[in-house]
């Protein structure tokens, strides 16, 4: 039973009349009883008595019109309902960030999201690069920006921007030009999150120089309270300290070394990376990127 028989079913008996009926469903008259013959030989019974001046429903053809008005609403629904998922995308999605990049973009990506997709839920979860990756790979996110992964046939990954890492502290115990060689870095007390001495390390990982690493701490927040007391300098991309940069706070000297950056990419499974609620969330993501982190970006 094919659902176009079912809706020329329903005009006929509207109107009461087949000539009629083929008018306003714009086809030819033999066509549309065509149609309804095999329908009537698919449900082996008469659905129409013909008239002098028309057809009437048989008692069969009552009893069907009732189904046959159920299916042609439901059909009109589910059109409605995912023609309005694709225009105004609904649902919940898990979204991940490391607590540097949150402080500055989610803010912007959570607010244009309500106001633009109010049928979104988004659920923000916080934790290092390494871990979000996973949680991404075993479904607890579906979207994260990730620092410098490593690219996965299980994943959609698309490039936000390139930052240039930074020393940051207090006047007084910063170099006074960037250095230019990694011994000139190795004499600098640090302290770093993990996952910027794997990038640092990584950078030197051909050079026979040890960094002066004091302490290696994963909260941000701790490393930006020591750094400020003067205790020691960080390394970092000048984004993650903007409001202290901005107020004066603390100072940033660029380290003028092409490999020591961090890059950024928008990570969403392969497998909902075309859901429409992604698609938007990554789109608003994109743009956020650009107006609150572009000066930040690598020449």
């Amino acid at each position: 039973m094919e659902l176009r028989s079912i809706n020329y079913f329903v005009a006929i008996a509207e109107l009461g009349n087949i000539s009629a009926a083929a008018l306003k469903l714009g086809i030819a008259q033999p066509a549309l009883t065509r149609h309804i013959k095999q329908l009537e030989s698919e449900l082996n019974t008469i659905l129409f008595n013909r008239l002098a001046r028309g057809v009437q429903l048989t008692a069969s053809g009552r009893e069907l019109l009732e189904y046959a008005n159920r299916i042609v609403s439901e059909v009109a629904q589910a059109k409605h309902e995912i023609s309005g998922l694709r225009s105004k995308p609904k649902g919940s999605i898990v979204f991940g960030a490391s607590p540097t990049i949150s402080s500055i973009l989610m803010p912007k990506v959570v607010s244009d999201t309500l106001q633009e997709f109010p049928g979104i839920h988004m659920r923000l979860m916080e934790g290092r690069s390494i871990r979000l990756n996973d949680f991404l790979l075993t479904g607890l996110l579906d979207i994260a920006i990730l620092t410098n992964p490593l690219p996965s046939y299980k994943l959609h990954l698309t490039p936000l921007i390139s930052e240039p890492l930074c020393l940051i502290g207090i006047a007084g115990i910063l170099p006074r030009q960037s250095p230019m060689t990694m011994d000139e870095l190795d004499q600098l007390p640090l302290i770093l999150t993990p996952g910027m001495l794997a990038l640092t390390l990584k950078a030197k990982a051909s050079k026979k120089s040890s960094l002066n690493v004091i302490a290696e701490i994963e909260s941000i927040d701790t490393i930006r309270s020591l750094v400020k007391a003067g205790k020691a300098i960080t390394i970092a991309p000048a984004s993650a300290f903007h409001v202290e940069l901005n107020g004066d706070e603390l100072q940033a000297i660029t380290i003028e070394m092409k490999d020591l950056r961090r890059d950024l990419v928008l990570a969403s499974r392969t497998d909902n990376a075309h859901l429409p609620a992604v698609r938007e969330v990554s789109r608003i993501v994109k743009a956020a990127v650009k107006t609150q982190m572009g000066r930040y970006a690598a020449p």
